[in-house]
């Protein structure tokens, strides 16, 4: 058990060491920016993409709306 103990132990401090260390520290800011820049670009994919899905179903039933509307003028004459 001593022996599990001092492994975890020694994982942690590297751990500290390596967010402590000054590259490693860069490291880290520029993950989580590339992070949050990921999320960013995958919110307005998705902002893009229900406007897009948007205009397409209006113009869907902009021409059903024809199609009838159209029906009714052949019935019509």
């Amino acid at each position: 058990m001593s022996k599990t103990r001092n492994i975890i132990k020694k994982f942690y401090q590297k751990i500290k060491e390596f967010l402590k260390d000054e590259y490693a520290g860069n490291i880290v800011e520029y993950a989580l920016l590339i992070g949050f820049a990921l999320f960013v670009f995958f919110i307005i994919v998705g902002v893009v993409t229900s406007m897009l899905n948007w205009t397409v179903d209006q113009s869907n039933g902009f021409f059903e709306m024809m199609e009838e509307l159209n029906g009714y003028i052949l019935w019509f004459i």
